[in-house]
């Protein structure tokens, strides 16, 4: 006979069980895996149409996959969604071999970086979720204007050649030696310059690039507060974006912010209204374009346009936020 305590304990339990999955919304994960698997498969198809940028991005796309996957948490889905996961991580995997194969790097430095950052254990780790503002975030920047905003997208150190020639010597350094900064991209990411946009995003990427290498941070370069220092910065530039409606290349920067900052744990950027946002953009295909933003003027050099309009650095972009925002549910709204 079941004792008062033991039914006391079932009722405990089961109140627990449908807290979690009180937060989780299926239609909403559902959405988000047949996204992926447009996106993915438009990949998948145009290795030749796709860049050495692409190819990082699909990598991402795995790593969050496989980390959703073997999360404890997938006990609690669906069978039908557990099938679809373990669907998509086995295409993120054949996209980015494929990728691998077929994408022709255009320079000495993006072979390097080609054949080095896309090793899915580099990448493998736990996210710590955490929050940046825990009262009130941020509000629009006062006195910006519309030519503001979009001078702003590329504004400061480092251009993308100069962000790949300090990716290129921190993996060197770390393949034949120690890993170490080199000074002089060193003093460059400390540079008061009021960096935004695209280069604060590249600040950020060649910190984590030279974490997963075994760089150690220093007093004069101490990682550990300048990874929230630059994600509460790109966070107001997120924020001044989408207060002018992404402008110019703003959709393919937002995503680009979205993806670096919440591979940080950081909520904020992982907030649904960004989620709908992002949903909201790709062509039936699946591939997401740079269409809506008036007077663009000057496209990305790592971009180039693909099939139907899109271009391939935002469409994976999109591929690995898409992932990453499947393994936040996962790890968070049925945990």
């Amino acid at each position: 006979m079941e004792t008062k305590i033991a039914r006391f304990f079932s009722v405990l339990l089961l109140a627990c069980f449908l807290s979690r999955m009180a937060a989780f919304n299926p239609a909403s994960f559902e959405r988000k895996l047949i996204a992926l698997d447009k996106v993915l498969t438009y990949i998948n198809d145009r290795p030749h149409q796709m860049n050495v940028d692409t190819t990082y991005s699909i990598t991402l796309s795995e790593v969050n996959l496989l980390a959703a996957l073997l999360h404890e948490n997938v006990q609690y889905l669906e069978s039908r969604f557990f099938v679809a996961l373990k669907e998509m991580v086995a295409l993120s995997d054949l996209t980015r071999k494929n990728l691998m194969n077929n994408v022709v790097p255009a320079s000495e430095i993006e072979l390097s970086l080609q054949s080095t950052l896309n090793n899915i254990t580099l990448w493998t780790k736990p996210i710590w979720w955490t929050r940046l503002f825990p009262k009130s975030r941020p509000v629009p920047s006062q006195g910006l204007n519309y030519s503001k905003v979009v001078k702003s997208i590329q504004h400061g150190w480092p251009n993308e050649t100069e962000s790949d020639k300090c990716l290129f010597k921190i993996i060197h350094s770390a393949l034949n030696e120690e890993c170490h900064i080199p000074q002089i991209c060193a003093e460059a990411l400390l540079r008061d310059d009021d960096v935004a946009g695209y280069p604060l995003t590249h600040r950020l990427l060649i910190i984590q690039i030279a974490k997963k290498f075994g760089c150690r941070e220093t007093v004069s370069l101490p990682f550990s507060y300048l990874v929230p220092a630059f994600c509460a910065r790109i966070f107001q530039d997120l924020v001044n974006l989408e207060a002018w409606n992404f402008p110019n290349i703003g959709r393919d920067l937002m995503i680009e912010q979205i993806l670096l900052c919440g591979m940080e744990g950081y909520y904020e950027f992982l907030d649904k209204h960004y989620e709908d946002l992002i949903l909201s953009w790709p062509h039936q295909s699946g591939c997401f374009n740079l269409e809506g933003f008036p007077e663009l003027k000057r496209i990305r050099r790592s971009s180039s346009s693909t099939d139907f309009g899109c271009h391939n650095h935002i469409t994976g972009l999109a591929a690995a936020t898409l992932s990453l925002y499947i393994r936040e549910n996962i790890e968070n709204e049925l945990g």
